[in-house]
């Protein structure tokens, strides 16, 4: 079963594409304490339970492999993330997600599922009150031909956190807004990701509501550490045919 992994699912969250302090490169200093990162999650939902274990070099995220033989390997240029590959538990690659940038903000994502005829492109604009706008363009994979689809939108964010994503266009119009807990996101010492935008884990804090005027709703619980990360997290959705899910994190 191909299972895109939650830590880099749901393409509903962003963080400001201005990395804070916990994401920029550190040199070896043993006065200062190691960063705290995210070593393993456990994904407890109605069909069972799944593992992903996450190896680092320093501060950057390398690979993450899945319980049922999947896993996911990223690509870095420098500090930002450039390539991140998904790979099914036959060990075959499935999605490529691409990454550009401009002064380490980020110019274009692209998205390829392989196998399909098209790929997906979205290209960012940074506006000077903090917002982000964004154009999405389908590409053919043999041609390299390109053409708008009409469908744009645009990002707000606060204190780090993207609070109102909005969408326009002939084939989908939507607002979807986010609330935030005040504790660490357990995702934001890896260096890059807070440049990923749409992104669920980029935040700076731990999202606790999502409401979109399509009638639907999903809310985050959890429990915190001493420290303020979390350890666990339970996603329940307002449409019943959706499971809850249950995710642990170990540091």
């Amino acid at each position: 079963m191909k299972r895109i992994l939650c830590v880099l699912s749901a393409a509903f969250l962003v963080l400001t594409s201005c990395s804070n302090d916990d994401n920029s490169s550190k040199g070896d200093d043993s006065s200062k304490p190691a960063a705290v990162l995210v070593k393993k999650f456990v994904y407890t939902e109605k069909n069972g339970t799944y593992t992903d274990e996450v190896v680092y070099e320093g501060n950057k995220i390398t690979t993450i492999t899945n319980s049922d033989g999947g896993g996911v390997k990223f690509t870095y240029d420098g500090n930002v993330i450039t390539k991140i590959e998904s790979f099914d538990e036959d060990g075959e690659l499935y999605l490529l997600e691409e990454y550009t940038y401009n002064k380490e903000k980020l110019s274009t994502s692209i998205r390829k599922e392989i196998g399909y005829k098209f790929y997906y492109k979205t290209n960012y604009t940074h506006n000077a009150d903090g917002t982000i706008s964004y154009e999405e363009i389908e590409g053919t994979v043999e041609t390299g031909s390109e053409e708008k689809t009409g469908q744009t939108g645009k990002y707000t964010y606060a204190n780090g956190n993207l609070i109102k994503n909005e969408r326009f266009g002939k084939l989908s119009e939507s607002v979807t807004t986010y609330d935030y807990d005040d504790k660490n996101n357990p995702y934001k010492n890896i260096i890059g990701f807070s440049l990923l935008l749409n992104k669920e884990k980029s935040n700076y804090n731990n999202p606790v509501k999502r409401t979109s005027d399509q009638d639907s709703s999903t809310t985050y619980e959890y429990k915190y550490d001493n420290s303020n990360y979390p350890t666990e997290q339970v996603i329940s959705h307002s449409e019943k045919s959706v499971s809850p899910i249950t995710v642990q994190f170990e540091y």
